[in-house]
């Protein structure tokens, strides 16, 4: 019986050698685990975000390590915090990896810091055979520059649109039109904003007063700025439509501002499309009057102009002709005065042309009675402060001065 006691108390003396040799020899040849930290910001609002914490742990030993008491503290700049996580950690096996993800909510009180510090501490531990186990401390640091997170923040969407309306003297009704979309899960605002007009060769035309407007989360919102552009506007192949502002977002207590240039080629569209619905009404009428030299024929030109535009009247030419059933022949042509068409009012243009007797008697196969008198008024309309102009033609029809008997 004395034997086996010895022989017992013999074993478990070696055993303990053993065990306390596989200890020394373990621990003095343990390596730490390789440790990476990853924080990202997810589920972002004006107040608040998620801040998820991504723990990755590789065991580079022949033996399993315990990770025990792990705690993560990160602070701003200003040693400000603004995550403070308990972790239970766990068991990663030999020569294995293992990740551990944590999220908590967080607020920045208004200000960007210029970087993030987070503080992981905790315990390292390493067990034989269920019945030893030896721990190590677990420290580090990690420093993650906030811009690395705030950049992901990109502008809006934003597309550009203009509308041509009324035409006056003074220049032409401009609408433009800004949509934007806000992908985010955050409000933003769009403030100072300025739009200008420019021609193809840089001549500035116009400007257009555009207010200020917040966009919620995920949507799409029009922002619409009336102007009036220069009557030079209409003059160009094209038009640049450059918008210039500042989009503003609050992301978790942070405010954030960027600037943004945005610009779109508008074609004008051709004067007739401006010009008022309501026709533009005329009257062509002559008074014969004897004369040693012929028959003097009074043109009157009556215009009406519903326009908000005065027009020119350049080069006013006339040809009156002597119409025989299906024929018709030049008796005279010339030019009456050049004139100006009042905006939304009637205006009279008068000019005498003059027809030689010679050219009232028949000729060689023509009726000795014409039946009547055809005049044709052709002018150049054009507007002053615009190099486009309106080709006009007019024809009316006078009884003959001779009648039949």
């Amino acid at each position: 019986m004395k034997k086996i006691i010895v022989i017992i108390l013999v074993s478990a003396t070696i055993l303990n050698i053993v065990a306390g040799a596989f200890i020394f020899f373990d621990i003095k040849t343990m390596n730490l685990p390789e440790t990476t930290l990853t924080l990202e910001l997810v589920d972002l609002n004006a107040n608040e975000a998620v801040l998820q914490t991504t723990l990755f742990v590789n065991n580079p030993n022949s033996f399993s390590i315990f990770l025990q008491n792990l705690t993560i503290i990160t602070v701003t700049d200003n040693e400000e915090i603004i995550n403070h996580l308990f972790m239970d950690g766990g068991e990663t096996y030999a020569h294995e990896n293992r990740t551990f993800t944590y999220a908590a909510t967080i607020r920045f009180n208004g200000t960007i810091p210029n970087q993030l510090t987070s503080r992981i501490t905790g315990t390292v531990g390493v067990m034989f055979l269920g019945l030893i186990k030896k721990t190590l401390p677990l420290k580090f640091t990690m420093v993650t520059s906030l811009s690395n997170i705030i950049t992901q923040f990109t502008l809006p969407q934003i597309h550009l649109a203009g509308n041509f309306s009324e035409i006056t003297q003074e220049g032409v009704n401009f609408t433009g039109n800004i949509e934007i979309t806000n992908p985010y899960s955050f409000d933003m605002a769009i403030e100072n904003i300025s739009v200008t007009v420019e021609t193809e060769t840089g001549m500035q035309v116009g400007t257009v007063t555009v207010q200020g407007k917040t966009i919620p989360a995920k949507t799409s919102q029009q922002q619409t700025g009336s102007g009036q552009l220069l009557l030079k506007a209409l003059d160009a192949k094209t038009l640049r439509m450059t918008v210039h502002g500042e989009v503003i977002v609050l992301i978790a207590g942070i405010k954030k501002s960027m600037n943004f240039s945005v610009d779109a080629d508008i074609i004008p569209p051709h004067l007739e499309q401006l010009l008022s619905g309501l026709p533009t009404d005329a009257s062509l009428t002559g008074k014969y009057k004897l004369t040693l030299g012929g028959l003097l024929d009074q043109i009157t030109l009556e215009i009406i102009n519903p326009n908000k535009l005065t027009f020119h009247a350049n080069d006013i030419t006339v040809h009156i002709y002597r119409v025989d059933r299906d024929k018709q022949r030049l008796m005279c042509n010339g030019t009456i005065p050049d004139g100006v068409i009042t905006s939304q009012n009637t205006t009279i243009l008068q000019g005498d042309m003059l027809i030689p007797y010679s050219q009232l008697l028949p000729h060689l196969g023509e009726r000795l009675f014409a039946d009547r008198l055809q005049v044709i008024v052709r002018t150049n309309i054009t507007i002053q402060g615009l190099n486009q102009t309106i080709w006009l033609g007019m024809t009316g029809y006078q009884d003959f001065p001779i009648h039949r008997p």
